[in-house]
C-alpha cells in the first residue's frame, strides 16, 4: 500500500467544541499529506421520546426531521468554518459534511459509520462540549478508541 493510499478518507466527528475544531485542522494537515478525503460528522443525540413525541406517545418521521433539521442549522457555522479552512489550505481536498441522529451512544454510531463508509482514520478531539476537564479522554473519544476498527488519532 503506497502512502498515498493510507489515508484517503478521514472522518472527524465534531460537536463546536475547539478540541474538535483542532481535531478537525489536524485532519486538514493529514489530508494535505495523502490527499485525503475528509468527512466530518455532527451526531446529534435524540432527545428523550416525550420531548417529541406526539399524543400517542409516538416519535414521527416529522419530528425526527425537524430534530435532524435543528441539528444542521445548530452546526452550520461549524461547518462553514472547518469548509473555509480547508479551502484556504488547499482547495484540492475533497470535503463533505454529514449530520446523523442517533438513540444510542454517539461513539457507536462513529464507529458504525466508518465501518460502513471504510473510514481510513478517525481524528477525534479528547473532549467534547460536555468534557470535564480532569478526564484524560471523554466518554466520546474513550469508546471510538476502545472499539474502533481502523486507526484513531485523538488530538488535544
Amino acid at each position: 500500500m503506497s502512502s498515498h493510499q493510507l489515508f484517503s478518507k478521514i472522518l472527524v466527528p465534531i460537536d463546536g467544541s475547539e478540541p474538535s475544531f483542532h481535531a478537525a485542522q489536524v485532519a486538514i494537515n493529514i489530508a494535505n499529506k495523502f490527499n485525503s478525503e475528509i468527512i466530518v460528522l455532527y451526531v446529534v443525540v435524540s432527545p428523550s421520546k416525550s420531548e417529541y413525541a406526539n399524543l400517542t406517545g409516538l416519535v414521527t418521521p416529522k419530528q425526527i426531521d425537524r430534530i435532524i433539521d435543528n441539528a444542521k442549522n445548530e452546526s452550520t457555522n461549524w461547518f462553514k468554518k472547518i469548509e473555509d479552512k480547508v479551502k484556504e489550505e488547499n482547495p484540492n481536498i475533497k470535503i463533505s459534511m454529514k449530520v446523523i441522529l442517533t438513540g444510542v451512544a454517539v461513539y457507536g454510531e462513529i464507529i458504525q459509520y466508518a465501518q460502513q463508509e471504510s473510514i481510513d482514520l478517525i481524528v477525534i478531539g479528547t473532549r467534547g462540549r460536555s468534557g470535564i476537564k480532569k478526564l484524560l479522554l471523554g466518554s466520546t473519544a474513550s469508546g471510538v478508541v476502545t472499539y474502533a476498527n481502523c486507526p484513531v488519532l485523538v488530538t488535544k
